[in-house]
């Protein structure tokens, strides 16, 4: 049930709507409707996927269970409760499909929310600050990756989300909203890629991913660390200069609509090498492999990659250990060795890059460049490994 205080405060933030100044439209907000009572400040663009943070419970407080059976919370309500982000920023919304939790999605999300967002943010002469998104927290760290590969210009793209949901005795989606916010229009946020704003921390979304299942700290990026904080609920920065995540590619998905599949197998002791065959005729076009150690494929695996490499079917492994990296040798063989990335992050941009039409050489320097630039190509490694 929502209290008279959150109800009053949802009030003032839908009067905040309906006295929205009638302004001008351009071509790249003529579809969006600025929630405003201060037209001097920047304007963000809410990308609505829903998720926890727009979820309630009819069991009470202190259920983070079974939530989803309350009535739905709409994003004027979230405002309503947040009024703090109208002193910000002006906000437009973008209300995208989905049923059932985020573990139900598919690329065609992210293809929808970058082209918007593209529209939005990176047409010539956009006023728009930034972008924030609302996700499920269960594969935002993959709807997210697809837009940081795919969004055109320097301007934030912060995701967001919560491991509680509205009507939890603490609930953690307020909080999130408002950094998330405060980021989008900070102009030090520029020229870092994609970024996650969630429980007081700021990472890079290229290197996060979801590493506790329950608790609201939980999108992390581990070996590479937090970009930043939140003091007084604005962002802290950990390094005054911008920085793009090594390796980060970016994809023209103007006039794409599907992408073409691709798998993620998990390697292990008896691994059956028959499943990428399987894959491949179940129509396949890649295979992402997760394998131990760094990256290690068994001898019937490797020997299954050799084979659908000749049918240009290519093989991208990744470590399935929590972090580190698999390293290529120094020939280059039919597997691909992907840099830091994590076996769903890796599915994406290789579903990117054939989707593109890249050759097979191109999908291998795509994934080991880095790498390969960073092992192999310093004295005195390239004379040692030259000798070899």
């Amino acid at each position: 049930m929502f209290t008279s205080k959150s109800l009053t405060a949802l009030a003032i933030g839908l009067a905040a709507i309906s006295s929205q100044a009638k302004a001008e439209k351009s071509t790249f907000d003529s579809d969006l409707t600025w929630v405003s009572t201060d037209s001097s400040l920047p304007k963000v663009v809410i990308y609505n996927a829903r998720g926890t943070i727009l979820s309630a419970s009819k069991y009470g407080r202190l259920d983070n269970i079974n939530y989803g059976s309350g009535p739905p919370v709409t994003v004027d309500h979230m405002i309503g409760n947040v009024t703090e982000v109208l002193k910000v920023a002006q906000l437009a919304v973008v209300s995208f499909p989905v049923t059932g939790g985020s573990a139900g999605l598919n690329s065609s999300l992210y293809l929808n929310i970058t082209q918007h967002a593209n529209r939005h943010l990176c047409t010539e002469g956009s006023d728009i600050a930034g972008g924030i998104m609302f996700h499920g927290t269960n594969t935002l760290e993959e709807t997210a990756f697809g837009v940081d590969l795919t969004l055109n210009c320097s301007k934030p793209f912060v995701a967001t989300g919560a491991m509680r949901p509205d009507t939890y005795i603490s609930p953690d989606g307020r909080s999130n909203f408002f950094q998330a916010v405060a980021t989008a229009v900070s102009p030090d946020a520029r020229d870092r890629g994609g970024l996650i704003a969630f429980n007081d921390r700021i990472t890079s979304i290229y290197y996060s991913t979801k590493s506790n299942a329950n608790t609201p700290d939980t999108f992390r990026s581990i070996e590479q660390g937090n970009v930043g904080a939140f003091l007084g609920g604005q962002p802290y920065f950990y390094f005054s200069g911008p920085s793009y995540p090594t390796g980060r590619p970016h994809f023209d998905v103007t006039n794409t609509t599907e992408l073409p599949a691709v798998v993620v197998l998990y390697g292990h002791q008896g691994f059956d090498a028959s499943l990428m065959y399987a894959a491949v005729a179940n129509g396949a076009k890649g295979i992402v492999h997760m394998g131990s150690g760094a990256a290690s494929l068994s001898p019937s695996a490797r020997e299954a990659a050799a084979e659908l490499y000749k049918q240009g079917i290519p093989v991208v492994t990744v470590t399935r250990s929590v972090t580190g990296t698999g390293m290529p040798g120094i020939e280059k063989g039919p597997v691909f060795y992907a840099s830091y990335l994590q076996g769903p992050q890796a599915r994406i941009m290789l579903q990117l890059a054939i989707n593109a039409g890249y050759t097979l050489d191109e999908i291998r320097n795509l994934f080991e460049a880095p790498l390969r630039s960073a092992i192999y190509a310093p004295a005195p490694n390239s004379e040692w490994f030259s000798e070899v």
